[in-house]
């Protein structure tokens, strides 16, 4: 028995150890070689870094236009997040509502769109839609992030014992004084998860703004992808890469201290 034990011991070091392994080669290593680019002047591919400089991160924040199309990046992906609240609560409200063969055909139409490649949704939508326009590149943020807001919220509204709406709705209660009262507030974990993932997924938009935006509309990820791989100034591509990551970080994070601020409220009116 107990060498049984170790064996499986043994076995579950290595399932842990080969994700790990997997994160450090493909993340956690490219990371640390970008911050290190990020710092050096690039001569070129191939060729050995200049001289340590801190020029690739003052060209960036001394330079306007920069923070132009940060601003308008974040922009995008925010309004994003918030169309896609208000557009999937609705559908994971009564998905989560259903019961049965009909909740599982409503849930696979949702989830249809990821199965199929993102470049032939977005050539799907280009005829519908002009390109070149922020219209259009909205539409397709909102169109890739709404399915992981469909899902991320079907649990929550779930996981709502039905009890608790019936109680509001016998103390005189109507479907709206109920929603924004007992159900709202129930799955605000949930909002606020289901739109940080749009908002992140929605910042690190590629295929999007290229499809789209026509070579007009110009994003973070756009201008990474001109400065790596037509001027090649890896140095500053990096750069640029992490203080968009920092500054993403900090955005997506500040979800779970808006969470705890509302918390504290709560507990001080005795909520």
């Amino acid at each position: 028995m107990e060498k049984e034990k170790d064996t499986w011991s043994y076995v579950n070091i290595w399932y842990l150890l080969i994700p790990l392994i997997f994160i450090a080669l493909f993340f956690v290593f490219p990371l640390f070689k970008m911050v290190y680019m990020s710092f050096f002047q690039f001569t070129g591919v191939n060729q050995p870094l200049g001289s340590f400089t801190l020029e690739n991160y003052t060209r960036f924040l001394s330079n306007a236009d920069y923070w132009v199309i940060l601003g308008k990046t974040l922009g995008l992906s925010f309004l994003s997040g918030i169309l896609c609240t208000v557009l999937g609560y609705p559908v994971a409200y009564h998905l989560s509502r259903m019961q049965g063969r009909t909740k599982s055909l409503f849930t696979v139409l949702v989830l249809l769109p990821l199965w199929v490649p993102i470049t032939v949704r977005l050539f799907g939508l280009m005829t519908l839609i002009e390109r070149g326009t922020y219209f259009a590149v909205e539409a397709g943020l909102v169109y890739c992030g709404l399915p992981y807001m469909i899902i991320v919220l079907m649990g929550p509204i779930g996981n709502i014992d039905r009890s608790v709406e019936e109680a509001s709705y016998v103390c005189g209660a109507g479907f709206w004084s109920t929603f924004f009262r007992v159900t709202l507030p129930l799955t605000r974990k949930g909002l606020i998860s289901g739109f940080m993932l749009v908002f992140a997924l929605n910042t690190a938009a590629f295929v999007v703004p290229v499809m789209l935006g026509a070579g007009k509309i110009i994003t973070m990820t756009t201008l990474l992808y001109q400065q790596a791989t037509y001027i090649y100034d890896w140095g500053f591509a990096s750069a640029i890469s992490m203080i968009f990551l920092v500054i993403t970080m900090l955005l997506t994070n500040s979800g779970d201290y808006f969470e705890n601020l509302m918390q504290k409220r709560r507990d001080r009116k005795g909520v």
